[in-house]
This record gives C-alpha cells, structure tokens and sequence, in this order.
C-alpha cells in the first residue's frame, strides 16, 4: 500500500484526511506540523506528502524547501492543500520550491484522491525509466566490451562526471573525450564514422505548458526512445538542454540516416502523455490534440577524417544540418553533405 505522510496542524483536518486516504487503502502518517513533518518524512520515507501551508513552528513552505534540499527526500512527491494561501503568487511558490501540486481548501474528496494517484502514477514512471535507461546502457557498454576501467576513465577526466544525472545518458563532457577516440580508431583503420545530432521539436513550449518537471519527464522518455533505436555499437549524450548526439562507429552516411529516420519515426509513434496526464492538466481538445505527439529534428553527417580537425568542428556541420531541418518545417532528417547552398 502506498505510504502517505499529512501535515496539517488542524487536528479535523488531520482525522478526515486520516479517514478518506484510509479508505482508499493508503498507510497513513500524521504530523501536526513542519518541524514534527519533516522529521517523519526523514525517518518514514513516505511515497507522498500532504502539506498544509500555514502552520505553526514551521509553515509549509519551509518545510518544503528543507525536504526539497534533502537528498533523502528530495524525491517524494509534495502537494500543498491550503486553506489559507490562496493566491496565485503562493501556487507560484509552492511550485517553485518543488512541489508537484497545490490544491485548494475545501476540496473535493475524489478528485484529492485522483491527483495524489497521479501523481504517484508520474513519480513511479519516472523511476521506472530511470532505471530502464540504466539498464539499457549497462547492456551497451557489456556489448561494446571496450569500456575497461570506467574508474581510470573518470581519472583521466580529472575527476569529472561523465554521465548526465537526469537521463543517465552520457554528457557533452565525455562526448569530447570519447569522440576524440573514436575519430582517431577511424582514421586508423579507414573506418567510417558518423555523428547524428537529435533536437526535440518545440520543447519550450512544452516546459511553459506544463512546467520543467513534464519537461524533465519528457527528456527521460525521449532517452528511452533512442537508446530503444540504436545499435549495441553507437554512443549517445545528452548534449545540451533538449539536444542528444550519437556517435555512429564503421557507419556510413546511408546507414546514419536510416538510424536517424528509425528513431525520427518512432519518437512520432510514442504517446508521450496519457489520458490520466491530459484530464489533470484540464486541456481542451484542440490542446490536447496539439500536445498528443512530440517530434525532433535531426541532421548528420559523416565525418571527414582526411584533415583531422578538433570536435567543435564536426559539431558545427552536423548542427547546420539540424538548423536547416528546423527551418524547413521541423519532424525532418537533414544531411549535412546534402544541404542547400543557401544554409
């Protein structure tokens, strides 16, 4: 049964919650207020908090901020129910500290009930693709076999990080080391070598609708997608912000494009929201409709090794390439070797 902790420093308030969230066969946790409520989430770790705003000792959005900056519990999903803050400047607040929602008092019993399932609903996919993306990488790097000591690599990094912490996909920082070797092997053995860059399509947009922490959600299930359509062999990154960059190894450009289309397609074919999603949000159908698929843009290129040139270079091309997909209407696959003369 999940695990909800409830703050609140009403002691009606406190046994009504207590009763309803019974019902609905939840493990219930009380606290009469921030203090007493952070300590419990700390020891208990809850799958979800019910926090009220206005409270003696410590008021909720101390509470929330403390909770926020724990790593401990920095992952429990928060939701605000006042009676007291009601404005949009305190929604704002308790948002920007963190939280995953803020519903009003008096509240409608249901829906309460509906939207803290949500939210577990969200909070649970979210790790489950963590996870997924984890495991996945795992596998590539067993199939590579290439990878011998992750630890002298992280050496000879100075220490750094080599993985984004979001996606779990490798970063831009690693990407210039790794693309370093993998130009290098090529010209050795007269290999080819691609580089396929991936930019998610209207991505702002979406974080404005919907808030960074669906953006973030999206980031995750757009890392899944393509770890789910490359080969053992290829390297992706996040690059930066909604950017991912494949490395292709012993891959020509025909091959970097079929890639590139395999996963252009499938990003279009992915339901990246469900039902649950779009009746929470309260979108009307033309929004819903504008929101049902997400696309990227693509470009690559083969790399040209003939006169060996530093990483930013072969960057640089492959990005014209996504530029002029996104000029032409975006959801395209662009060839650097192929562009117009004007791009």
């Amino acid at each position: 049964m999940p695990k909800v902790l409830i703050v609140d420093d009403n002691e009606d308030m406190l046994d009504t919650l207590d009763h309803l969230f019974r019902f609905y066969d939840f493990t219930v946790l009380k606290a009469e207020n921030g203090k007493v409520g952070v300590e419990k989430a700390l020891r208990e770790e809850p799958d979800v908090i019910i926090l009220d705003a206005l409270m003696p000792v410590l008021n909720g959005f101390e509470a929330c901020k403390i909770l926020k900056e724990n790593p401990k519990t920095k992952e429990i999903p928060v939701i605000f129910l006042s009676a007291n803050y009601v404005e949009d400047e305190h929604r704002i607040m308790g948002i920007e500290l963190g939280a995953d929602d803020y519903i009003l008092k008096p509240f409608n019993a249901k829906e309460l009930i509906a939207r803290v399932k949500s939210t577990l609903h969200k909070k649970d996919l979210v790790e489950s693709l963590r996870q997924n993306n984890r495991s996945l990488i795992r596998e590539k790097s067993d199939a590579l076999k290439k990878i011998e000591n992750l630890q002298k690599k992280a050496v000879e990094l100075e220490g750094a990080q080599i993985t984004d912490s979001l996606t779990g996909l490798y970063n831009r920082t690693f990407f210039q080391k790794r693309f370093h070797e993998e130009l290098s092997r090529a010209k050795r053995y007269k290999d080819h070598l691609s580089l396929v860059i991936i930019d998610v399509d209207l991505f702002r947009t979406v974080n404005e609708v919907f808030g960074e922490k669906t953006g973030d959600y999206i980031l995750m299930r757009m890392a899944n997608v393509i770890l789910n359509n490359t080969r053992t062999t290829d390297v992706v990154f996040r690059f930066e912000g909604n950017c991912f960059m494949i490395i292709l190894p012993k891959t020509d450009e025909s091959g970097a494009f079929y890639e590139a289309e395999r996963i252009r397609s499938a990003v279009a074919q992915t339901s990246f929201f469900d039902q649950d999603f779009y009746e929470l949000k309260k979108l009307s159908p033309k929004r819903k409709q504008d929101y049902q698929k997400l696309t990227v843009s693509v470009g690559l290129m083969e790399v040209d090794y003939s006169h060996m040139e530093k990483p930013e270079h072969y960057v640089n091309q492959v990005n014209q390439a996504l530029q002029q997909a996104k000029s032409e209407g975006r959801n395209k696959t662009i060839r650097f070797s192929r562009m117009s003369p004007a791009s």
